[in-house]
């Protein structure tokens, strides 16, 4: 490689356009591979070095390539764990393009390595397995991570690459510069590399605090988990959106888990490109679909259900659901966790509708849909459920105030360990209602109140500023419906005007979490009226 036009005895480091001679390579993920070195080797010949599994899948796929053991004269040892960390190999990625290194170089026998492909075990990926702590602790690549640190410092001479998905554009730009990788693309992967660590450690150091604190308590709740004192996330764009929460506002999608380890929740199948509130009402939905394994249909509004309902299908679901507020269901979000056919399509569209999704679509469906030029149709991504609880943190940025950083794993409230408070006991039939009704006031704004009866939402009070009002909301909504049905609240009754309310509207069961100074006041004036209460001892505010 020759020197660039600003070096010379002093050592300074040259900023040029180099071509690739030597390649070090050590993937987990050889997607794609072979076809990028074939695209590289149109530029010159190349001499490739590689561990043990990519060293076999190179000359498997007709490759000339050297074992990293041959380069540097020393066994991989301990399993595998060591086999990149030696001086041969790193000296020859960090040396700079300057006089005094490339003499030590020459004289140590060392040679230089100007490019380093490298992708890392799939730790992330492994976070949803399961696995224990033992075998997680083998997936955290150490020598991967110290390639491309290395590689990433020293840009100026040597180019590296992070991920299958910069093949391509590699590729393009060596195209557009004569084959030669621009100071400009190796401070670009250069980057790209150093964000990759930075994530996969972040990674790996909530991974670690969790089991700290699984370790230090018998069981950890609010009470006893120990936020730490430093969080990463890891945000890697995904999509760049239409527009904002208002069209003035530039926008993109990133996923939180890095693009190795997420899978986007949703597909889009056709419609008008997403907004940033698409994507809100799009989670908002999910939330709901996935409390559910029989069939649902949830509307969504604004980031609020405008109706949601069991049914034997999701077509006498939808029609549940849409009953409970036609009028705001006007230009909504509607979700499914079955199948969308012909008849629900055909129902779907006779009104305006924003977005449709659901895990599948009939043919026939899509072909209503198409009529539809600007309707988004989603279709949902089965492996998005196991996503869940996959990031322990949730984040809120408060500007100059700073960020809120708040742990984000809801402890599992069952019905059956409600506990009933009053005189009166629950009657027999109303088991799957508290069920439906608790797994739905728990994702509403607070002051949230839900009323509903045979798996059929009644009524919704969101977002007031007193408990009274988004009780009397929720009842007016319900109407005569309320009478025999089951009230949910997402916090405790601060007064019994709540339970009079209640009351005259004929509610049979309240679900509440309990721990008000009134509660014993509370419970006296359900019992005053007839009407079940049920503690379940958890809050589930949502700002």
């Amino acid at each position: 490689m020759a020197l660039g036009a600003g070096e010379g005895s002093t050592g300074v480091v040259a900023r040029e356009n180099t071509k690739v001679k030597t390649v070090l390579v050590s993937v987990t993920d050889k997607t794609g591979l072979d076809r990028f070195l074939k695209r590289l080797e149109r530029f010159d010949e190349l001499k490739l070095i590689g561990t043990t599994s990519t060293h076999k899948f190179l000359t498997g796929n007709n490759f000339a390539c050297t074992k990293v053991e041959e380069l540097t004269n020393f066994p991989e040892i301990l399993s595998g764990r060591v086999k990149t960390l030696h001086p041969r190999v790193f000296a020859g990625i960090l040396a700079r393009p300057s006089k005094e290194d490339r003499d030590c170089l020459s004289e140590m026998d060392i040679q230089e390595i100007d490019l380093v492909i490298v992708n890392l075990y799939a730790f992330e990926k492994k976070l949803g397995e399961g696995l224990p702590e033992a075998k997680m602790i083998e997936e955290i690549d150490v020598g991967g991570v110290a390639l491309l640190r290395a590689a990433a410092k020293n840009f100026e001479r040597v180019a590296v690459i992070s991920s299958p998905d910069q093949y391509d554009m590699v590729i393009e730009e060596l195209d557009a510069a004569g084959g030669k990788f621009t100071l400009e693309l190796r401070r670009k992967l250069a980057y790209a590399a150093l964000s990759r660590t930075a994530a996969y450690d972040a990674s790996i150091s909530a991974y670690l605090h969790e089991q700290v604190e699984k370790n230090s308590c018998d069981k950890c709740d609010h009470t006893s988990f120990t936020m730490p004192e430093s969080v990463s996330f890891n945000l890697v764009k995904y999509q760049d959106l239409r527009y904002g929460e208002n069209p003035h506002q530039a926008a993109a999608w990133y996923s939180p888990m890095g693009k190795d380890a997420w899978k986007a929740p949703f597909l889009q199948l056709q419609g008008k490109d997403m907004s940033s509130n698409n994507i809100i009402d799009t989670y908002c939905l999910l939330r709901y679909l996935r409390e559910f394994e029989e069939p649902v249909a949830c509307l969504i509004k604004h980031n609020n259900p405008c109706g949601i309902a069991l049914g034997k299908n999701i077509d006498e679901a939808f029609d549940k659901a849409y009953a409970c507020d036609p009028l705001s269901a006007f230009g909504g979000v509607f979700g499914f966790n079955g199948t969308v056919g012909a008849k629900l399509a055909a129902k779907i569209t006779e009104n305006f509708v924003e977005i449709v999704l659901a895990p599948e679509f009939d043919k026939e469906a899509m072909d209503i849909f198409s009529k539809k030029k600007n309707i988004r149709v989603l279709k949902l991504n089965p492996e998005a459920k196991s996503q869940i609880g996959a990031r322990p943190w949730q984040i809120r940025d408060l500007k100059d105030v700073g960020v809120l950083v708040e742990q984000d794993m809801e402890a599992p409230v069952k019905a059956a360990d409600f506990k009933c408070v009053t005189e009166k006991k629950l009657d027999a039939g109303y088991e799957q209602d508290i069920a439906f009704t608790w797994s739905i006031v728990k994702h509403l704004t607070s002051n949230a109140i839900f009323v509903a009866r045979h798996g059929l939402s009644l009524g919704f009070g969101i977002g007031q500023t007193s408990r009274i009002a988004s009780v009397n909301h929720a009842l007016t909504q319900a109407g005569a419906n309320a009478k025999g049905a089951v009230l949910a609240s997402d916090a405790f009754f601060p007064a019994t005007d709540n339970i009079e309310s209640a009351a005259k509207a004929g509610i049979s069961v309240i679900i509440q979490p309990g721990g008000s100074i009134k509660d014993d006041e509370v419970i006296a004036a359900c019992n005053k009226a007839g009407i079940v209460m049920l503690f379940t001892g958890q809050r589930c505010f949502r700002h």
